[in-house]
């Protein structure tokens, strides 16, 4: 058996106790704020919600944050298209 890390350690230990709840749907929920093209930068990354963490950090922190008021257990990254495929057609 691998020594775990000590975040890896932390999760498992968690998870050995509990189900735990993930967050979900950020980019439904991202949706539900009405961005604009401005809010992601410009036309050019109009609807990548991959950069919103860059463009406009205020709507992924809602997002997280109203995850986190009803009580998931693990966060995850805005990354769920985060890829040199996707990214490449915004440029």
């Amino acid at each position: 058996m691998t020594p775990r890390t000590y975040t890896n350690r932390r999760y498992l230990d968690a998870l050995e106790k509990k189900v735990l709840v993930f967050d979900g749907a950020m980019g439904t929920s991202l949706q539900t704020q009405n961005l604009t093209a401005e809010h992601f930068g410009g036309e050019k990354y109009n609807g990548c919600n991959d950069f919103l963490v860059i463009s406009f950090p205020e709507a992924v922190e809602k997002v997280h944050r109203s995850f986190m008021e009803v009580g998931v257990d693990v966060l995850e990254t805005d990354t769920f298209r985060s890829n040199r495929l996707t990214l490449g057609e915004y440029g």
